[in-house]
């Protein structure tokens, strides 16, 4: 990361002050030349962003206000690097824009954001530590990825004890005469001692817009594109811990969907995944994945190979394979879809091979 440090000073009637802020600029560029088969009605060879990492760039700062209390903010915008484009239209700031304090006390931030199941669990998931988009579970509902932010929102996070931290958010819906309209709350605890960190956390999110999830639901008959869900509820859990060059991952989500029509499916979902650091420069990760909602369960499997030229640049080949069955009938994976959404397959079984170079500053 670049950090640009900005001194000021003020002089008051009878003495002077003088205050130390900072602000970080940081960011990531990631494409890949993607094959994928089975979409379509037949197979395609495409150029692929934020596969291996989000394409994104974001300012970060502090300022000191003395008595170990600090002013914080963080603007944070997601684009791709294929297009150029902003995968949310309208918000400029579409994945942080936060302002907040911090002390002794822990800290409280105000502002758009994702939930703390993203924040706490979903940097346990294959997605995240295995550095594979399409590792995701289908259509995202689990919020392990941070394709939904809540708007509104005050979140609290506890200072550290003994490798605890804890964490509540509440987002207000904004509507006249019905508090619980758009209403987003979520809650969580991580603990970290070494090589072990371990994290829980859930969230209720009313009446959220499907988004990537409304393919992934058409597939199976449970929804459209358009269905906005009276409530998503999510418990999540995950741990992870290294062994010398080996880091491990597991977690566990369940999330109970509430749609209009009154029914309520669960869909569970389960990840285990290894990062072997077998040379200075590479990185082979192994993952498996389950997901099952009602009768319908979908497997995936995963292996990468990521090699450092520096450490801010990399270079990957990444292959995953997902396989429908039960009631399922099509493999959908996250990405497959136009502009990196949720694509469903033409069949039972899709695979996606990525090579690609991943730049973060």
């Amino acid at each position: 990361m670049k950090k640009v440090l900005f001194a000021v000073a003020a002089t008051g009637f009878a003495a002077s002050a003088f205050a130390q802020s900072n602000v970080t600029i940081y960011g990531s560029l990631d494409a890949g030349v993607a094959y994928i088969n089975n979409l379509g009605g037949g197979s395609v060879t495409r150029l692929d962003q934020g596969t291996m990492q989000p394409d994104r760039i974001g300012f970060r700062g502090s300022e000191d206000l003395g008595g170990n209390l600090k002013a914080n903010f963080q603007l944070e915008t997601g684009f791709y690097t294929d297009t150029g484009s902003q995968p949310t239209a309208g918000k400029l700031f579409n994945r942080y824009s936060t302002v907040g304090l911090s002390g002794d006390f822990g800290a409280v931030v105000m502002g758009h954001m994702p939930d703390i199941v993203f924040d706490y669990v979903g940097k346990l998931s294959n997605g995240y530590q295995l550095t594979n988009w399409y590792l995701f579970h289908p259509g995202n509902l689990d919020s392990l990825a941070n394709t939904y932010q809540s708007d509104n929102a005050v979140r609290y996070t506890t200072p550290t004890w003994s490798g605890f931290q804890a964490s509540a958010m509440y987002g207000f819906g904004e509507v006249a005469g019905d508090s619980g309209n758009g209403r987003n709350i979520s809650t969580g605890a991580t603990y970290t001692n070494g090589p072990l960190r371990a994290a829980f956390a859930y969230s209720k999110l009313n009446n959220r817009a499907a988004g990537y999830a409304g393919a992934f639901l058409s597939s199976v008959g449970l929804g459209t594109a358009a269905t906005v869900f009276n409530s998503l509820t999510t418990t999540a859990g995950g741990i992870g811990y290294t062994i010398g060059n080996v880091r491990l991952n597991t977690d566990y989500t369940q999330v109970k969907i509430a749609l209009p029509t009154g029914r309520t499916p669960k869909q569970k979902n389960f990840d285990l995944g290894a990062a072997w650091r077998y040379a200075t420069a590479d990185t082979l990760n192994v993952g498996y994945s389950l997901s099952k909602l009602e009768g319908a369960r979908w497997n995936t499997v995963s292996l990468s190979n990521v090699h450092a030229l520096s450490k801010r640049t990399e270079l990957y080949a990444q292959v995953a394979y997902q396989r429908a069955g039960g009631d399922a009938k099509f493999a959908v994976m996250n990405g497959t879809g136009a502009g990196g959404a949720t694509g469903v397959s033409g069949g039972s079984g899709q695979m996606v091979t990525t090579l690609g170079m991943h730049h973060s500053f």
